[in-house]
């Protein structure tokens, strides 16, 4: 899928069809999810790459703390982002991973001449910040799915 609307459409197919689905992020999935016999497979590496869109990172104004969330969701993010007192955020597609991510915020830092925008993350770049959340926000190894550390 590259749009929202291709994923509908699969999960629409999917039902009607009795198919059980699998998602693949990234490339790989510690717990196999992404590679399941006899599913119907969701590969969102074509889906749409926000982090490094010319908006994929967007500063929120201060003055929004005093608005109520408006009816089209377009300033939820930035409220939830400044009531957890955050200046800004990004905007990450399903398909894209830490590598696409880090660099993004890399060029945009290095487009203001200093270093604003932060990301806290995982070590591999060919992990998803979707896999990485969902599991925890450790590795495997590092218990981080039985204690849940992502933040």
């Amino acid at each position: 899928p590259r749009v929202a609307s291709d994923v509908v459409k699969t999960v629409q197919f999917a039902k009607e069809h009795g198919v059980e689905l699998s998602v693949k992020n990234s490339g790989h999935s510690y717990t196999g999810s992404s590679s399941k016999k006899d599913t119907l497979l969701l590969n969102m590496n074509q889906f749409v790459h926000y982090a490094s869109a010319p908006d994929g990172i967007t500063d929120c104004d201060a003055a929004l703390l005093d608005t109520a969330v408006a009816g089209d969701l377009s300033n939820q993010a930035c409220l939830l982002a400044l009531a957890r007192g955050k200046s800004s955020l990004i905007r990450v597609g399903g398909g894209e991973n830490f590598d696409k991510l880090y660099r993004a915020v890399l060029a945009a830092n290095q487009a203001l001449d200093e270093y604003k925008y932060h990301v806290v993350g995982g070590n591999a770049g060919t992990v998803t910040p979707m896999g990485w959340t969902f599991q925890g926000g450790h590795a495997g190894t590092a218990g981080g799915r039985m204690h849940g550390t992502c933040a």
